[in-house]
C-alpha cells in the first residue's frame, strides 16, 4: 500500500519533515550507541507512515496544519514502531519491513529497551502538544497493550477467536492508534470538540478496515506491502479475521465476507467525515487506499 499521490502539498510536505525527523531522531545527549541503533532499526527500515499522515490529514482537514502536527506525526510514529519492536519479540518473528527484527538483531534485552526509548522519547514530544492529545496518545497506548495481550492469549490457548472477541482486538492493538491519530490531528489545531469526535471515529473505522485488508492478504501468503513474519497467520496460529470467519464457512466464503466486511468499514469511515465538508471529502479519499483490491486475486 502506497500513500496517495494527490495528499495536499501541506500535508506532503509535513510528511517529508517527519521522515526527516524521524531519520535525525536523538536521545537526549547520546548517539551512535547500541541502543539508539537498536531503536531506530525499524524506522530507518522505512514505514508507510499511515499514522503521521492520519495526524497530519486530521490537522490539515480542521484549522491547519502547525508546529504542534508535526511534533505529534513523529511522537505517534514512535508509539508504533516501539509497539512493533516488542510485538516481534512477543511473537517470535524474524522479519519486520524486510529486515531482521530487533530481537533478533540486536538481543531481547535491548529490544525491551530500545522500544522503552522510544516511547520515552514520543512522550518528550508530546508534551509540547497539550494536555488532551497526550491522554488520547496514552489511551491508545494502554489500548494496544491490552490488544496485544489478548492477541498473545489467544495463540497460547491453540483457540480461534470468535469473530466479535477477533474485533475487538483489532479495535484494541491496531484501530485505537490509528484511531488517535486523526484526534490527534484535530486537538493540536484546535479543533471544535465535535469535529474531533468525528476525526477519532472516522480513524477506527479505518484502522479496522486496515487490519482486515492485512489479514486478508497475509491469509493468501500474499504480503500486499513488505513482509512481516517468515508464515502466515492460519500457519502459526495466529489471530486473523480469515480464520474467525472460517469457524462458520469455509475459505472461499471467508475472503468474499472479509472484502465486504473491509469495505463497509471504509463506507462507514467516508460517512462519517462527510461533515467536515471538502476537507472530509480528503480525508474520505484517503480512506480508499485501505481496500482490498482483488483484481489481481483469485481464491
Amino acid at each position: 500500500m502506497q500513500l496517495p499521490l494527490t495528499l495536499p502539498l501541506q500535508v506532503k510536505e509535513g510528511l517529508e519533515e517527519v521522515e526527516k525527523r524521524l531519520s535525525n531522531m536523538g536521545f537526549n545527549n547520546f548517539r551512535d550507541t547500541k541502543l539508539s541503533t537498536a531503536s531506530l532499526h525499524l524506522i530507518k527500515a522505512g514505514g508507510k507512515l499511515v499514522r503521521p499522515a492520519l495526524v497530519l490529514l486530521g490537522s490539515y482537514a480542521t484549522n491547519g496544519i502547525n508546529a504542534k502536527t508535526i511534533e505529534a506525526a513523529v511522537a505517534v510514529e514512535l508509539i508504533h514502531t516501539a509497539s512493533l519492536i516488542h510485538d516481534d519479540l512477543i511473537d517470535k518473528d524474524d522479519l519486520r519491513r524486510g529486515v531482521v527484527t530487533v530481537h533478533k538483531l540486536f538481543g531481547e534485552e535491548f529490544a525491551v529497551l530500545s522500544g522503552d526509548l522510544l516511547i520515552s522519547k514520543a512522550i518528550e514530544l508530546s508534551a509540547s502538544c497539550g494536555e488532551d492529545a497526550i491522554k488520547e496518545l496514552a489511551r491508545a497506548a494502554m489500548d494496544m497493550c491490552e490488544g496485544e495481550a489478548r492477541d498473545f492469549e489467544a495463540q497460547a490457548s491453540g483457540s480461534v477467536l470468535e469473530l466479535n472477541d477477533y474485533l475487538e482486538v483489532v479495535r484494541l492493538k491496531t484501530a485505537s492508534l490509528i484511531s488517535a491519530s486523526a484526534a490527534i490531528g484535530g486537538l493540536v489545531s484546535n479543533a471544535h470538540p465535535n469535529d474531533v469526535d468525528l476525526l477519532r471515529e472516522y480513524g477506527r473505522n479505518l484502522g479496522m478496515a486496515f487490519q482486515i485488508r492485512d489479514d486478508y492478504f497475509n491469509a493468501l501468503g500474499l504480503f500486499a506491502d513488505k513482509p512481516k513474519s517468515t508464515g502466515n497467520d492460519l500457519h502459526r496460529n495466529r489471530p486473523n479475521v480469515i480464520s474467525s470467519l472460517m469457524l462458520e464457512m469455509n475459505l472461499k466464503e471467508a475472503l468474499e465476507f472479509a472484502i465486504r466486511l473491509n469495505r463497509s468499514y471504509i463506507e462507514s469511515a467516508k460517512n462519517t467525515v462527510k461533515a467536515l465538508g471538502v476537507e472530509g471529502e480528503l480525508l474520505a479519499s484517503y480512506s480508499e487506499y485501505m481496500l482490498i483490491e482483488v483484481d489481481s486475486v483469485e481464491f
